[in-house]
């Protein structure tokens, strides 16, 4: 008999005592039971006195209070859905975390513990989170809290984010400027309960010598290999593989093609020398990329450099070329201002649509967040690298069009397996252990927040029943081959930028 193995997972600090309590997620006879462990300090967090009046079925009266009805709120959801005889623990706190005025860390969220090789554990060998590894063996194999949850209560103070606020509110209508908190609980709860690779960023190594179940559905199709079956030098490179990083679990798979939209590209047709299907970012605001499109010819949008934008080709002031603009779709840089004063600006020009070319290097097209209802024109981005090559083209004649490809899912990749997000470079709590953000809709664990998620899971479940969490679809039983040791410094986040 092969004895179990448990660790204490040291990438979440742990938290001094507090003066803490409880609340536990209603459930049904066959959901889960979660419960809220209060990690703050009197007065501070969950614990803030300060005055609220209920919003969204929100009924707190307090600041705090409001947070602890949220986390209450995603438990329920969460509780609904997972099937386990053991009480899930999950300790919180609002604290301050990274953040500048314009981007921030919103939330960070993983495992406590880890545990392998207990009773009815479906691969010998492989580390499962400890509500997973509890679900699984029918026991509390470790008792206290298995998950632990930071979120930042520093936004919309000066220095974090300025100009947003948490929406608290159960109701899913979080207003311009406000981050829904209930969405980005249901995202992080995912992390614990084992949407992440225990994989060490920094060397890519094995937590404590093992792979982890996460792990083994990982798939380059580029090196032909699952990170488990790799070495720590081969899971380095792998982590930058844009495109080829694929969730290789049957249940996900079985599920993408009836969640997923046909997949937005930016098609280029003459010159012959840079033809073809370019990947493009999508914007909130805007209209949609439809499968009939929007063809026309690019061209470079100018206007004055000034105090609105330092560039003549940002978009930020009013175009001083509309005459060449009008009628086509305009090319615009990243930087400086809004993205939606940018679209603004070409679409006052007469142009039909707007390609915006990101100003720093990075092999994934930029998300474009915000709301501008005026906005009628389609709105996408592609990368640095891209936009260099199409802009040395642009006296030739560029003939485009903006669309969305039938034949291809957005989000999917060979034989409609998800894409995990492998930017280059990698992003240290974002990559691997997120979808990819080509996905179309938006999904709960892309490493952004998207403001227009619904409070529904999608293709999380399926990911979590594929990792184990309803036996009759987890995985195989059955060893599988592993590298060498691992630990992560920071636990996977969500996070918001400009």
């Amino acid at each position: 008999m092969t004895a179990r193995a448990s660790s204490r997972l040291r990438r979440v600090p742990a938290f001094a005592a507090a003066a803490a309590f409880a609340i536990s997620a209603a459930a049904s006879s066959s959901a889960a039971v979660i419960t809220i462990v209060n990690g703050n300090d009197p007065n501070v967090g969950f614990n803030d006195p300060a005055a609220a009046t209920p919003v969204g079925g929100n009924p707190g009266t307090t600041i705090g209070q409001q947070r602890l009805n949220a986390f209450q709120h995603a438990a329920d959801i969460w509780g609904g859905l997972l099937d386990s005889p053991v009480e899930i623990k999950i300790r919180a706190t609002f604290e301050p975390l990274d953040c500048d005025a314009t981007s921030g860390t919103l939330g960070a969220a993983g495992p406590r513990g880890v545990d392998s090789d207990f009773p009815n554990a479906p691969l010998p060998g492989t580390w499962y989170p400890s509500a997973l590894a509890n679900r699984l063996a029918g026991s509390d194999l470790d008792p206290g809290e298995d998950i632990t949850a930071r979120f930042n209560s520093s936004i919309g103070t000066t220095g974090c984010l300025e100009g947003g606020s948490w929406y608290l509110g159960f109701d899913n209508n979080a207003g311009t400027n406000q981050l829904d908190l209930v969405a980005v609980l249901l995202h992080e709860f995912a992390h614990g309960f084992g949407f992440l690779t225990l994989v060490d960023d920094t060397d890519f190594s094995e937590f404590n010598g093992q792979p982890d179940v996460f792990e083994t559905h990982i798939l380059d199709i580029q090196a032909g290999k699952h990170w488990n079956d790799m070495t720590n030098t081969e899971r380095m490179a792998s982590g930058i593989h844009t495109g080829k990083i694929l969730w290789d679990g049957v249940g996900v798979q079985a599920e993408t093609r009836s969640t997923l939209d046909p997949l937005p590209v930016l098609s280029i047709s003459t010159p012959a020398s840079i033809a073809g299907d370019y990947g493009i970012g999508l914007a909130d605001f805007g209209a949609a990329v439809t499968t009939t499109g929007v063809v026309g010819t690019l061209v470079a949008a100018v206007d004055p450099a000034d105090a609105a934008g330092t560039l003549t080709t940002d978009a930020c002031s009013p175009i001083t070329n509309a005459s060449q603009v009008a009628g086509h779709v305009a090319v615009v840089d990243r930087g400086t201002c809004p993205f939606i004063d940018k679209a603004t600006n070409v679409q006052a020009a007469g142009a039909i649509g707007m390609v915006l070319v990101d100003n720093a290097t990075g092999s994934v097209p930029v998300a474009m967040g915000g709301d501008a209802p005026g906005v009628t024109i389609p709105v996408v981005s592609i990368t640095q690298a891209d936009g260099a090559t199409i802009r040395a083209q642009l006296a030739q004649g560029v003939a485009v069009k903006i669309w969305a490809n039938p034949r291809r899912l957005a989000g999917a990749g060979l034989e409609n397996r998800m894409l995990l997000y492998a930017p280059n470079p990698y992003e240290s709590g974002s990559s691997i252990s997120h979808w990819d953000t080509s996905a179309h809709p938006n999904l709960l664990m892309e490493p952004n927040l998207s403001s227009d998620l619904p409070h529904t899971v999608d293709l999380t479940l399926p990911a979590l029943r594929d990792i184990g969490w309803f036996p009759t679809t987890g995985p195989a039983a059955g060893p599988r081959a592993s590298a060498q040791r691992v630990q992560q410094d920071d636990a996977p986040k969500i996070v918001i930028r400009p």
